[in-house]
């Protein structure tokens, strides 16, 4: 064997290596996308993955878990009205036990009632944003608050129908958050003293319930998010509005984090009846390629996995896309209104009836081979999946279990 082919062969072990213990430190995972690169995950689920723990926290959420280093991070909130308090959990992945807890502050007391962000784990730090737009860094080690900032209070920023649902996003040195304000719709903060780096000036757009990605779209990177009134492009070092393209549904909701699928495009999806859309960037702004009226998505994220782009309608089954026509190639029953990760071994689905579902790809077509109830926890099954190091986490409310997923 050449010195080579030698390397190539040590390298692609390390890499083997790497992504079988994966973290799942942010909303969406890795690299926001919904996509697990984990290797070994159980693809026969003819028995149901083996339950490894359960319990029960004493706030509850909708918002999903973080995992890194062999610690959840997860949110709840408890208490009532305006007494109601926010807590941002560490447990251990072993058996669920708390390590700390640290109360970020009061959090939403209206219309469900539970906290909503995921947290976002990185350089021993954990980044969350609160309901009322309070943006916090605490400490991954002992909960230790090291900075706290009241965007509303900062950038003049106001709350939205249902509050502040958004996920933190880190580009650069930078946090990214959605204030709302008459010329901050969009602001980065200084992860390290939650200085302000940035707004978007001319644009004061209201927050939606969109978790933004880092996206390089025609070659140059962005941020890409959507406001109650827009999808728009951002430069992550100035703030400056690169482009916009109006989007809006009746109620203002844009919760998807909007997805890449080549090398100028991106897709944005919104329910309520709104659809999907495919936009092309270029020199000169957004284009659409390709609009549909469903499916509309209402909440449950997307995957691009190959060339194929798979997502719920907010009524019906979920849909399997050609994401260069917006042809729909194929529809599969059985994950209705499901939030979906994608894993080796296919599509991993929580519907909202209450069931976590296993589908097989085969082509264009899908087939749910498994499935298990949700049969813990209070409220709506709202909650997105994490998956890390052969282990799925499943949140409802203020319920929260591990599954042994690793192929046997």
């Amino acid at each position: 064997m050449t010195t080579v082919k030698i390397v190539s062969s040590i390298l692609a072990a390390v890499y083997a290596g790497s992504v079988a213990a994966a973290d799942w430190p942010q909303w969406r995972g890795p690299d926001r996308d919904g996509i697990s690169k984990e290797k070994g995950i159980l693809a026969d689920w003819s028995t149901p993955p083996k339950k490894l723990w359960q319990i029960t926290t004493s706030g509850s959420g909708y918002g999903a878990p973080s995992v890194a280093g062999g610690v959840i991070y997860i949110t709840g909130s408890a208490g009532t009205g305006k007494a109601r308090i926010g807590t941002l959990y560490a447990l251990s992945t072993v058996d669920g036990k708390e390590k700390w807890h640290y109360e970020y502050g009061p959090e939403w007391s209206d219309n469900y009632d539970a906290a909503r962000s995921a947290p976002t784990v990185a350089d021993g730090r954990v980044y969350l944003i609160s309901c009322m737009g309070l943006v916090v860094c605490v400490n991954a080690k002992d909960g230790q608050k090291v900075w706290s900032v009241d965007t509303f209070d900062r950038f003049k920023g106001r709350n939205i129908k249902w509050g502040v649902t958004e996920s933190p996003l880190l580009a650069g040195k930078t946090i990214i958050c959605h204030p709302g304000g008459p010329d901050a719709a969009v602001a980065a903060l200084d992860m390290a003293t939650g200085a302000t780096v940035w707004t978007t000036k001319g644009l004061g757009d209201a927050s939606a319930y969109c978790s933004p990605a880092l996206l390089t779209l025609n070659g140059r990177k962005q941020i890409v998010t959507q406001t109650a009134e827009n999808v728009v492009g951002i430069d992550p070092e100035t703030g400056a509005v690169l482009w916009k393209h109006a989007h809006k549904n009746q109620w203002a909701v844009h919760p998807n984090t909007p997805v890449v699928i080549g090398l100028d495009k991106v897709v944005v999806s919104s329910g309520y009846g709104y659809g999907t859309e495919c936009l092309q960037i270029g020199a000169d702004g957004a284009k659409v390629i390709w609009a549909l009226k469903s499916p509309d998505d209402q909440f449950h994220g997307m995957l691009l996995i190959g060339k194929r782009l798979y997502l719920a309608a907010s009524k019906g089954p979920l849909v399997c896309l050609d994401p260069e026509k917006g042809t729909v190639l194929s529809t599969i029953e059985g994950a209705s209104r499901a939030a979906i990760i994608g894993t080796e071994a296919g599509i991993i689905g929580y519907t909202e009836s209450g069931k976590i579902v296993l589908i097989k790809l085969a082509g264009d077509k899908g087939d749910v081979i498994g499935s298990f109830p949700v049969d813990f926890g209070k409220l709506q099954h709202w909650a997105h999946l994490a998956l890390a190091d052969g282990v799925l986490y499943v949140r409802h409310g203020d319920g929260l279990a591990a599954y042994d997923v690793k192929a046997k």
